[in-house]
């Protein structure tokens, strides 16, 4: 019993590491445009084992469960607040859906849209990644006029139609982190209708609460710590069993 309870404290530490991890690069992105947050989903040991039984991929280990575990991080896509900013080239969507980027690694998708011209007249994001339209990567001429976009995608300079801004959808099951605000799509994933207006002159923020994620970082400070405590006065308890013993032989 007493090593069944350090097992059960030590999976509830390295489900607490997991999820501290989660936590602090939310809050190390709670000031990147377009940002979406993690969550951490755990369940009990009895609850994986019934899960992976039930794909008969195991054996009963007995009744008794061994701690807890993380089964899964989804990506949490609520809105982030838009905020006006004035600049021509940087959009925000209301509603749901992504903006498409063409970069050396594929194609990927973001909300993140403080864009840019590059010195070929291309538009793209910070780190170089052009934005597509439907008729491909899109090219502006500075020369030629002011730029506006209309809430459906639709670019005009000039008065005069450019490009419509490719905007898809997919559920947040199909999507990976890459990094820089920009997804991955699964390969198998279907998309799925996109209802989003197209804002001009403005950036969607971060959907990270910073004051709830400071509270989550220290009630798992508290968490971790009479974890750790739960350790020792096993460790304690089992040292003087296993002492008592070998005075009694």
């Amino acid at each position: 019993m007493l090593l069944r309870g350090l097992y059960i404290a030590a999976s509830g530490m390295v489900a607490d590491e997991v999820r501290h991890a989660v936590v602090s690069n939310n809050l190390a992105n709670a000031n990147t445009v377009g940002y979406k947050k993690d969550v951490v989903i755990g369940q009990t040991f009895s609850e994986v084992l019934m899960n992976v039984q039930h794909k008969e991929q195991t054996k009963p280990v007995g009744r008794l469960p061994l701690g807890a575990g993380v089964v899964d991080i989804p990506i949490k896509m609520t809105p982030g607040m838009i905020e006006n900013t004035g600049s021509v080239f940087d959009l925000a969507l209301n509603g749901d859906g992504f903006f498409v980027l063409e970069t050396p690694q594929g194609t990927r998708i973001t909300r993140q849209g403080n864009f840019m011209l590059d010195g070929e007249g291309y538009l793209q994001n910070l780190t170089g990644d052009r934005v597509l339209g439907e008729a491909g990567p899109i090219r502006l001429d500075p020369n030629l006029g002011d730029v506006e976009v209309k809430s459906d995608g639709s670019i005009f300079q000039g008065g005069q139609f450019v490009d419509r801004l490719s905007i898809i959808n997919f559920e947040s099951t199909a999507l990976v982190k890459e990094g820089n605000s920009r997804f991955v799509v699964r390969e198998d994933a279907q998309p799925i209708d996109a209802d989003a207006e197209v804002v001009q002159g403005a950036l969607e923020r971060s959907n990270v609460n910073v004051i709830e994620e400071m509270v989550n970082m220290i009630t798992l400070m508290r968490t971790y710590e009479t974890e750790q405590k739960l350790i020792q006065a096993q460790n304690e308890s089992l040292e003087r069993l296993i002492n008592d013993m070998g005075a009694n032989i």
